[in-house]
């Protein structure tokens, strides 16, 4: 029985229209006053669901069926959508996505920056649709005497299998292959978490530029016939490197510092911006190229000719683009690795005009005698207080905001409002089809 006007509880069938979007891509409904999150529903489409979640202020339901579907639902490629925890929106219209993610950073903006965002924030700039990201980590399962690469289902540690995935790149399908037939004609046991017991964990690869590096990663000190592996690998692959990662801790943490290099390549070369670097598996770098290609172009093009301190350096890579039109940059890292990273980096790059210092943002800045423009490009979880306060002693006359969160990021610029002005917001598709967003802001010195 489908119910329209009483107490919504648990396990009751309704019918309700979607008003609006969520931030993590969900439909909004209301009903009798009360809010209904439902996943994978779309704007103004009328869904029957069935509640699987109830608290006091908000519910969740699953659609049972969509009685009026929106012009904009597509059919999603992926056999796993909605099954495994990877994609948020293949059933919405591309375009209506970058619509999405340009309207996530203007409520954002408004909501809780407390500023008006008409005209400020520019339309999300996407590349690219699927066949995208540089880099996987797939969990590996097994069902009854089968093996195999899967990914976690939606909030759970329960793994499906995959052949594919069509928001990584194409070699992506070769190396699954290669490997579901290895897990199942060698002798080697698949990790089990509830009992923690058995050896592999999960299968990490990296690939640019035609260059590949294979992780395995195991709960123990040895991965049987490694050579059987070498061997597919080299049927597909001319440029690739294989190693093994010991891993028998037992939380999330994928990768340990603990490698055993077993055959080829141990780092991906690559040039961009006229920039020689090396990258490993654990190095950061973004996962999608194109897109993190185009916001660096939009730095280099904002700091020409100024002196620059970039802020949460890492391992030099942003610094090192930046002193290609800057005059001066400083990069400030407390990292002491990624710190040496930058300093090898500037080194074999010949870049004259960078200086690497080693330590904390807040207490460093203040000892720079002079820069125009500090950009920032911290983790998800955004600047601190002190830091943000240091800015504003500091006062620069411009701050350039790397963010890959909305919500952090406009709680950092409503700290910074009264002192500067938000020029632009700039977000790009670093993430298709999920609901995750990179963006670029832009803000000048008020006159004050």
């Amino acid at each position: 029985m489908i119910y329209h006007c009483c107490m919504i509880t648990k396990n009751m069938d309704l019918e309700v229209t979607i008003i609006d979007m969520g931030i993590n891509g969900e439909g909004i409904a209301k009903h009798d006053g009360a809010v209904i999150f439902v996943p994978f529903a779309l704007k103004d489409e009328v869904v029957k669901i069935h509640i699987i979640y109830a608290k006091s202020h908000y519910y969740v339901g699953k659609i049972l069926e969509i009685l009026k579907p929106s012009p904009f639902r597509v059919k999603p490629i992926c056999p796993y959508f909605q099954k495994c925890g990877g994609c948020d929106l293949q059933h919405l219209d591309n375009a209506k996505i970058l619509e999405f993610k340009t309207d996530l950073v203007k409520n954002s903006l408004r909501n809780i920056a407390k500023i008006n965002a008409d005209g400020v924030v520019h339309n999300c700039i996407g590349l690219n649709e699927y066949y995208y990201r540089n880099k996987f980590a797939f969990p590996i399962g097994q069902h009854d005497n089968e093996k195999f690469v899967g990914m976690y289902k939606e909030n759970s540690h329960n793994i499906i299998r995959i052949d594919n995935c069509y928001i990584q790149a194409d070699w992506s399908k070769k190396v699954i292959d290669i490997f579901n037939h290895f897990l199942n004609t060698t002798n080697n046991s698949v990790y089990e978490e509830s009992t923690r017991t058995g050896l592999i964990k999960h299968l990490v690869c990296r690939m640019e530029n035609n260059q590949l590096l294979v992780c395995v990663v195991i709960n123990g000190k040895q991965l049987n016939d490694m050579q059987v592996l070498i061997n597919y690998l080299s049927q597909e692959f001319e440029n690739f490197g294989l190693m093994v990662n010991h891993n028998t801790l037992n939380n999330n943490v994928i990768l340990t510092n603990n490698y055993t290099h077993i055959y080829g390549i141990k780092t991906i070369s690559i040039s961009s911006h006229n920039i020689n670097y090396e990258v490993s598996l654990n190095s950061f770098m973004q996962v999608n190229t194109p897109i993190a290609d185009a916001i660096y172009s939009k730095v280099q093009e904002l700091v020409s000719g100024e002196t620059v301190v970039n802020a949460f350096s890492g391992a030099g890579l942003l610094s090192a683009y930046i002193a290609k039109t800057a005059k001066q940059v400083y990069g400030i890292e407390i990292v002491e690795s990624s710190h040496n990273d930058a300093e090898k980096l500037k080194v074999n790059n010949s870049i004259i005009n960078l200086t690497n210092i080693l330590g904390d943002v807040a207490k460093e800045l203040p000892k720079i005698n002079h820069f125009d423009c500090i950009v920032l490009d911290p983790p998800r979880k955004g600047c601190s207080r002190i830091v943000l306060d240091t800015i504003l002693n500091v006062a620069p006359e411009k701050i350039i905001y790397v963010s890959c969160d909305p919500a952090t990021l406009s709680r950092d610029i409503g700290i910074l409002k009264d002192k500067y002005q938000l020029e632009f917001a700039q977000p790009y598709d670093m993430f298709p089809k999920t609901r995750h967003t990179e963006t670029l802001a832009y803000l000048t010195k008020k006159d004050i």
